[in-house]
């Protein structure tokens, strides 16, 4: 009995139930300014949140890439994916920033929300004046180089200890690499190592997920407590713009993995709706790895062997939905500040957005939000001040995001991956039809 009632417990503080309940119960906190008591609470969850960004995005990049070194014929499946997952990456978030740059979702706020928003900034701790009734000041030296040079770690240790994330994404990458080359018996221990630590942090997100009502009621009750709730209203056009954009994306894959698998579309269609209403209703791209798998290799024909490589690296390493929506945010937070941006900047929020989409690796929910300050940084702008604003749209916004990090990632598969020959597809068929289950097993 106290364990099904455990389970139900469980069950409830995940369910968009209790995200309502804590929305609305933070709004009431916040404009009957009674939030102060629970400031605390929300600040001690993200601090809890942000623990578990390092030692995951760490073991997941290594661990996938360095078991794909190992593989026999990794060199044809690297050469591929060295082409097809930066053009994926590039297209999709400069799509995304062409979407907000015509949109324009941040400029429709009222004086008064702006003028608000400038005291809470600086109210915020930021060595930073800002006058949303003008154009921010641009420092010289705020280039693409600069932001490509700062990646590289001269001390991994030192990056660690500062959560420097970037540095730590680019030493997992390089490591992950050297680590699979060695080619070793001792290398598993360290993959084993790897995906330990991966595992319990994971377990310890899970936990954490359990508490997200009672940290997003603080963390929004304390920040309209001091904004108000005009603020809140100005996500409308956000919403609805981000939710046009990741749909539009899910198009483009499904047809681009219409062309790949060379079937009807109703087969396709057939093929990848489980793994898309998974995605919608789970909001983790990790839980719908097999689904997506399945899809691809036992759906649609494609090589299974393969699929079971890259399947997996494109859903840690190419994290489009993260990536589109990192670029839709930064646009919106440059319109909020009424911030101008040059061919130089939007590149930066071009290739900015791809790093910070890269390093949300094996994290979910609002853990991702907090990446954001790597694009916005380098362009000299605020995320403590909007941050409640994601906050509060997330669990709208979240299911949208897995599905274009899962669909999206299965289409860059199905063009790395090659289709099985003729004869295995019809003799599947014809064994699935017979229901010879000898003849699936030969395959």
């Amino acid at each position: 009995m106290a364990t099904f009632t455990l389970s139900r417990s469980r069950s409830w503080l995940r369910s968009p139930w209790a995200i309502g309940i804590s929305i609305v119960l933070g709004i009431g906190l916040g404009t009957s300014h009674q939030a102060q008591w629970i400031e605390p609470i929300g600040e001690l969850y993200l601090g809890l949140l942000k623990m578990c960004v390092l030692p995951i995005l760490l073991s997941a990049i290594t661990t996938s890439i360095g078991r794909l070194m190992t593989t026999q014929d990794a060199g044809q499946s690297i050469r591929r994916i060295l082409i097809v997952f930066p053009i994926g990456l590039l297209l999709v978030s400069g799509f995304a920033v062409g979407v907000a740059a015509i949109a324009e979702p941040g400029r429709n706020l009222s004086a008064s929300t702006l003028e608000m928003l400038g005291v809470i900034v600086n109210q915020s701790g930021i060595d930073l004046e800002i006058s949303l009734t003008g154009a921010i000041p641009v420092e010289s030296d705020l280039d693409l180089d600069s932001l490509l040079l700062s990646l590289i770690p001269d001390n991994i240790f030192n990056a660690l200890s500062e959560g420097q994330t970037l540095k730590v994404l680019v030493f997992s990458i390089i490591f992950g690499v050297a680590l699979g080359l060695v080619k070793d018996v001792s290398t598993r221990t360290c993959f084993d190592i790897f995906d330990s630590i991966y595992k319990t942090f994971n377990k310890l997100i899970q936990w954490l997920t359990l508490l997200l009502p009672f940290g997003l009621c603080s963390l929004l009750a304390t920040q309209i407590s001091k904004l108000g709730l005009d603020v809140l209203f100005s996500m409308i056009n956000f919403v609805v713009i981000s939710i046009a954009t990741f749909i539009s994306i899910y198009i483009i894959s499904t047809l681009i993995i219409w062309r790949q698998a060379r079937t009807s579309l109703g087969t396709v269609l057939s093929a990848l709706r489980e793994s898309t209403i998974l995605a919608i209703a789970t909001s983790s791209s990790l839980a719908c790895l097999p689904s997506s798998i399945s899809s691809l290799s036992e759906g649609l024909q494609f090589n299974r062997q393969t699929v079971n490589l890259v399947a997996p690296l494109s859903t840690t390493l190419c994290r489009f939905g993260s990536v589109v929506y990192f670029a839709l945010a930064t646009l919106f937070v440059a319109q909020l500040y009424q911030r101008s941006l040059s061919l130089m900047d939007l590149a930066i929020v071009v290739a900015g957005s791809i790093l910070a989409g890269m390093a949300t690796s094996g994290v979910t929910g609002i853990l991702t939000l907090t990446m954001l300050d790597l694009v916005l940084h380098p362009l000299k702008l605020p995320l403590e001040a909007v941050l409640v604003l994601f906050i509060a749209i997330d669990p709208i916004m979240d299911p949208f995001r897995t599905l274009c990090i899962v669909h999206t990632g299965m289409a860059a598969t199905a063009v790395v991956t090659d289709l099985e020959p003729r004869h295995y597809s019809s003799n599947f068929q014809e064994g699935r039809e017979m229901g010879d289950s000898n003849l699936l097993e030969n395959y």
